[in-house]
């Protein structure tokens, strides 16, 4: 009954328009007479994920279930993960519920350093990327060219990790305020050599979810390395169609399912040979990085259009098949600032200094304080851009 409730509201919420008009097209029967045009409910993806974690971990003995429905429903309902994540799992935050106590000093100002660091990675920093990803997504005709395409893709990229780590650290930050800690949700995903490492550090609390609740029992008992790289396709085209109910989100998560298939087969085949020990050598990891970020800035021609026409678009433009180089599209102020939120972005997982920030006397928190309301004060985009995520 649990998967039934769940699953149904996010299917009848979130896809059965998608569904429902996708069938009247290939009848060629009118929209109007099928679709509902029903609104989806505010942060129905994140709860019905941990719903569903709860229902999972109870059935396979993994925690006992929750006798107050109060603590389940704060569960659910904790205002700070509920419209964009991290997924919380119920046996991270029960825990903290039943033995809760007021937050300690140094838990409220680090909670108050990660609402800043999240404020100027949205308003700082993914709002002004907005502005020239929006310049080239909103039409792709008029700037035609390679350039402009690995220019606008790449930029929509760098968009999309400051803005959903900068709603994860404000949503962290919030968590600690009250007494709560959430899970790390990225652990610097522009350095991943390739598509396996790639999930370990971008959206964890995603990846580990369909990790351990959809490709594991699905592939436990089943054997052959066919299954094993169909179940990962398939979960894939799941997640892809997790992300938004429309056809580019399924070629986005098919795209992503093709990079780990394809890195698996490599790997295999190359196992023991001279490319195996190059490609381990300390050396080549750059070019591994880089290499596999420009396979992920393809996917952005994927996520960001609405319909696969617009998509094929972009990818003819990305892969030169329009024999035009075209303008690029970053300022100098776009690259420096680029530059700048990366490494800022690295140094605060990398050297964790929000927490040791948290520990330093007033002479110095104060003067940091005082940067980060000049900086939102300063230097955000003039135009006001929703989150990314909140549209799922």
């Amino acid at each position: 009954m649990s998967l039934v409730v769940n699953l149904g509201i996010l299917g009848f919420f979130k896809y059965y328009d998608f569904f429902a008009g996708s069938l009247a097209d290939l009848l060629h029967v009118p929209r109007s007479s099928v679709v509902l045009q029903i609104v989806l409910p505010i942060g129905v993806s994140f709860y019905t994920f941990a719903s569903l974690s709860y229902t999972f971990d109870v059935y396979w003995g993994k925690m006992k279930a929750v006798k107050n429905l109060i603590d389940y429903a704060l569960f659910i309902a904790f205002f700070p993960h509920l419209i964009a994540g991290p997924i919380i799992r119920a046996r991270q935050f029960i825990s903290q519920i039943q033995y809760w106590r007021h937050p300690a000093a140094i838990m409220v100002q680090s909670g108050i350093i990660l609402v800043l660091c999240g404020l100027i990675k949205k308003m700082v920093f993914a709002d002004r990327f907005a502005v020239v990803s929006d310049a080239y997504f909103n039409d792709p005709a008029a700037h035609p060219g390679w350039l402009a395409a690995w220019s606008g893709c790449i930029v929509f990229f760098m968009q999309v990790f400051f803005d959903f780590s900068g709603y994860t650290d404000i949503a962290r930050g919030c968590a600690k305020l009250l007494g709560f800690e959430f899970p790390l949700n990225f652990a610097r995903p522009f350095l991943a050599r390739n598509s396996p490492d790639f999930w370990q550090r971008w959206h964890i609390t995603l990846s580990t979810w369909v990790r351990d609740y959809l490709f594991m029992p699905f592939s436990r008992g089943r054997k052959g390395r066919f299954v094993l790289y169909r179940n990962m396709l398939v979960v894939m085209i799941l997640v892809g169609l997790w992300h938004g109910a429309n056809w580019t989100f399924v070629a986005w998560g098919a795209y992503h399912g093709v990079l780990l298939v394809g890195y698996r087969l490599f790997d295999r085949a190359t196992v023991g040979t001279v490319i195996d020990r190059i490609m381990k050598h300390r050396w080549f990891v750059p070019f591994s990085v880089a290499l596999f970020f420009l396979s992920c800035t393809a996917s952005m021609a994927f996520f960001r259009p609405r319909i696969l026409q617009a998509s094929g678009y972009v990818l003819s433009a990305l892969f030169g098949l329009q024999h035009v180089t075209g303008e690029f599209l970053l300022t100098t102020g776009t690259i420096v600032l680029t530059f700048i939120s990366l490494c800022l972005a690295v140094a605060q997982e990398r050297t964790q200094f929000i927490d040791r920030l948290a520990l330093q006397p007033v002479r110095i928190q104060v003067p940091a304080y005082v940067l980060a309301f000049l900086a939102l004060e300063l230097f955000p985009a003039t135009a006001q851009v929703p989150f990314v995520y909140f549209q799922f």
